[in-house]
């Protein structure tokens, strides 16, 4: 039974995720989050949860990440890994000065990301065949918004790291991509909506009223859409499966995003 990694599983896109690749024949999930109660309840809801794991930890303590991806409740030598989804992260905006979040945001959405990518990245390689690395990038990768510079940032550098590795580890049949969604109907999306709404004294309803209607689809994303995607990318991962593998797309970013940007 191969392994599959999932950080930021407890909720949204992560929780969509694992839900997605639960019942697929040879593969046992890790399930990496912060907040130890949503990831629990995450794991109770998978079909064969007994066969699935979970780790409380924060992305940002990259020797805590490595230490237990060497230990026993890994168990890498067992389950080889082959594919990682580093989707943690947070957002809203930031303001420079003294409670400026700047370095928060990019800690976790960006370092966060490049800890979880290396830390893999020696149990990818003991792995024959093709591996996959997909990443949580965003829309707001393709243009800005005021605001929230240091989200911005975090995930238009997530591209950056996607395409040089993409070129460094593609070669060892490692394919490495992100996904830039738009609005999803996540915790996440749910509070930056509220917090405009706020601003211009009007319902959350309306907000999100608001902002579904300049998308060209009309309407946000739902987090198992995402996965879908993601499951996508991960095609041919587990065992027995007869679709199409997916072994040459790599370095790419899928916009996924209800229309909001067409590049």
């Amino acid at each position: 039974m191969n392994s599959i990694l999932i950080t930021g599983a407890g909720s949204g896109i992560g929780a969509a995720t694992a839900r997605a690749l639960a019942d697929r024949e040879g593969i046992r999930l890790i399930l990496l989050g912060r907040r130890e109660k949503p990831l629990h309840d995450v794991l109770a809801s998978l079909p064969g949860h007994r066969e699935h794991v979970m780790v409380s930890m924060d992305v940002v303590d990259v020797q805590s990440l490595q230490n237990w991806l060497s230990g026993p409740e890994a168990n890498l030598e067992r389950h080889p890994l082959v594919g990682v989804f580093a989707n943690a992260g947070i957002g809203g905006p930031n303001a420079f000065g003294e409670n400026d979040r700047w370095q928060e945001i990019i800690q976790i959405n960006l370092t966060g990301t490049y800890n979880t990518l290396m830390s893999c990245k020696p149990y990818l390689d003991r792995t024959d065949g093709v591996k996959h690395a997909v990443v949580t990038s965003s829309v707001l990768a393709r243009f800005g918004v005021p605001g929230q510079s240091a989200y911005v940032t975090s995930k238009t550098g997530l591209l950056g790291l996607v395409r040089s590795l993409a070129v460094e580890w593609s070669p060892q049949g490692i394919m490495v991509n992100a996904i830039c969604p738009g609005w999803v109907d996540t915790e996440m999306a749910q509070n930056s909506i509220q917090a405009l709404a706020d601003m211009q004294g009007i319902s959350y309803e309306q907000s999100k009223a608001q902002q579904e209607e300049i998308l060209p689809a009309n309407r946000m994303s739902t987090p198992e859409e995402m996965a879908q995607w993601v499951s996508f990318l991960f095609s041919g991962l587990g065992d027995g499966e007869h679709g199409p593998r997916v072994e040459t797309l790599t370095g790419q970013a899928l916009d996924v995003n209800s229309g909001s940007w067409m590049g």
